[in-house]
């Protein structure tokens, strides 16, 4: 029997890599980039411009997958509001769209970053209140999943790292110190990390065999940390030493925009998954044993 054809968007990025090599053990696999193509690990790589909505369409029509995992967005730093709001909210409409016009079934990834961090811990249905123009993108983005397509999986998840690549957030990290550059971690902005790798296989189930799950789904580690504890391992991990460069900071004395406590509840996703969500430690002490 032939395999069903998956399409993942954002290919190229740092959840996408490896979500598609997995991926191809399982599935046919298409994905699409908007830049660095040479960077994808699986997959037969298509250029997309997620702000059009002709273009999308096309391409998911001409695919016609069985599943689409919506991996692909513009995170803080890489555009303006605007920006982000046209890749991240309009774009995962149109998505959305070409999904129902196929029958694909659809998982959305979204983001911690729709809560404000007032009410943590966040069920899995809690409602968007997000403070930052990125957090309104992604917010914007779950409300047109949910209308367009309520069969639709929507998974919110927090920082993402992995043991075989640094992310994105200890690049920047290592850049500063790198350059004698002081470094400020923030210890009242309170995170679930969650593992790459844990997550990429999460997205693939409700894809596949939890197909049936529609909704929100918090998808995160089991792990509380800060910001700087988290930053700490990590730099510890890849052999970094801050020495007198990393400072301590408070996330409330700098922006308002930042929330502080993203903690999340992830027993329903365990539950549903059938599958454990580690902790940044335990993931970390796997991999010093490997």
């Amino acid at each position: 029997m032939s395999q069903k054809i998956l399409l993942i968007t954002g290919g190229s990025g740092y959840l996408g890599r490896p979500l598609t090599a997995k991926a191809v053990d399982s599935f046919q696999v298409y994905t699409t980039y908007s830049r660095h193509p040479d960077q994808i690990k699986a997959g037969q790589a298509s250029p997309l411009d997620l702000t059009r909505r002709d273009d999308v369409l096309r391409l998911v029509g001409d695919l016609s997958p069985q599943a689409i995992i919506h991996a692909a967005a513009v995170n803080p730093g890489q555009g303006d509001d605007e920006t982000m709001r046209q890749v991240n909210a309009l774009g995962s409409r149109y998505i959305a769209e070409a999904a129902v016009a196929v029958g694909a079934r659809l998982v959305h990834v979204s983001s911690d970053m729709v809560h404000d961090g007032k009410h943590a811990p966040y069920a899995d249905d809690a409602p968007p209140s997000p403070l930052s123009g990125y957090g309104r993108s992604k917010a914007e983005a779950e409300a047109a999943v949910a209308e367009i397509d309520p069969t639709a999986a929507v998974v919110r998840t927090s920082l993402i790292y992995g043991l075989a690549e640094m992310d994105r957030g200890t690049e920047g990290f290592v850049a500063r110190l790198r350059a004698n550059q002081p470094l400020v971690l923030f210890s009242d902005a309170i995170r679930q990390p969650v593992w790459v790798e844990s997550l990429a296989g999460a997205l693939l189930k409700l894809a596949a065999e939890k197909a049936d799950f529609a909704g929100l789904l918090n998808v995160a580690g089991r792990q509380v940390l800060s910001r700087e504890e988290f930053g700490r391992r990590m730099l510890q991990w890849w052999q970094v030493d801050p020495g007198d460069r990393l400072q301590s900071g408070r996330a409330a004395d700098i922006s308002a925009a930042i929330p502080l406590d993203l903690r999340l509840s992830v027993s329903k996703a365990e539950q549903i998954l059938q599958m454990r969500l580690p902790g940044v430690d335990e993931v970390l002490a796997q991999g010093v044993a490997k």
